[in-house]
């Protein structure tokens, strides 16, 4: 896949330079590589909401002589690629019968999530979670962002990392104080974002100042030319894929609970004493139920 990898890597490292129709174009192309193999170029520009032309010379942009040449290595991406989830849920809901359709769509949800859940555990974004975690381990403070929709999957991580580390600072915004958490934050620090589209205002601004105080930024997000992901230091790009009206965030918060594990699984006998005394505490704030 390596001709691929680097048709990939030029899309997202010429993307501020393209023209915004390009851009549109660009991301589409990102985003839904499988498209690109399976489509001609006049139906991908129809599904990406731009012109023909526009394909074109996004393909001159990056170099690309001709759209069978760009699909050619597409469609030898997809060749390597095991059997989709997504796919055979497609197929369920096209077989589907009105008495078993509520059956059928709860297979195919089911489908769908692990399929989100699969991609995020790929290779690249293993060796990325890796990364990520080192990053993690050498920070002064790390700023754990994620607003809307997100703020499970940003709130879950926060919580358990906190059990046994002390420098996570979750960027909730509770009673006006979204500015003020973030004080103090420069380059020995750490910001760990969640997000995919539509994009909360919040998150990309706190994105946008870590960036100004130099401060790297992990992003989790839906695109590696999402706003929060262009310019991090890590970007874990998952799936949001979904068979509801609303996006799903499985895929994400299945990041989240794998850097903690990570973060455990290096952290020694350093955190295995902090979460014993974690759990001290909550016992004698007498925390949880017991039959």
């Amino acid at each position: 896949m390596g001709l691929y990898s680097d048709l990939r890597e030029k899309l997202i490292s010429d993307y501020g330079k393209l023209s915004p129709q390009m851009q549109k174009a660009a991301r589409y192309i990102l985003d839904h590589p499988n498209e690109v193999a399976l489509r001609s170029m006049r139906a991908l520009a129809a599904a990406a909401d731009v012109p023909p032309s526009t394909i074109t010379r996004l393909m001159g942009a990056i170099g690309v002589g001709t759209w069978q040449e760009f699909r050619d290595h597409y469609q030898n991406r997809l060749l390597d690629q095991p059997a989709s989830y997504a796919q055979r849920a497609r197929e369920t809901q096209s077989t589907e019968h009105d008495a078993n359709r509520d059956e059928h769509l709860l297979e195919s949800i089911a489908r769908t999530e692990i399929d989100n859940i699969g991609a995020a555990f790929n290779p690249d974004l293993m060796a990325g979670m890796i990364r990520a975690c080192a990053a993690i381990e050498n920070a002064r403070h790390v700023y754990i962002v994620g607003r809307g929709a997100a703020y499970p999957a940003a709130y879950q991580f926060a919580y358990a990392y906190r059990l046994f580390r002390d420098n996570g600072v979750l960027v909730d915004g509770h009673a006006g104080a979204f500015g003020d958490e973030l004080r103090g934050m420069g380059r020995r620090d750490l910001m760990i974002a969640v997000a995919a589209k539509p994009y909360i205002r919040d998150t990309v601004r706190a994105v946008d100042f870590a960036r100004s105080q130099h401060c790297p930024v992990i992003a989790i997000s839906d695109s590696d030319v999402s706003p929060i992901a262009l310019d991090a230091m890590t970007k874990l790009v998952v799936r949001d894929t979904s068979q509801s009206f609303f996006q799903s965030f499985t895929a994400a918060l299945s990041v989240m609970q794998a850097l903690v594990a990570l973060l455990v699984a290096r952290g020694g006998q350093k955190a295995l004493q902090r979460i014993s005394a974690a759990e001290e505490q909550l016992a004698a704030f007498d925390t949880y139920f017991e039959d």
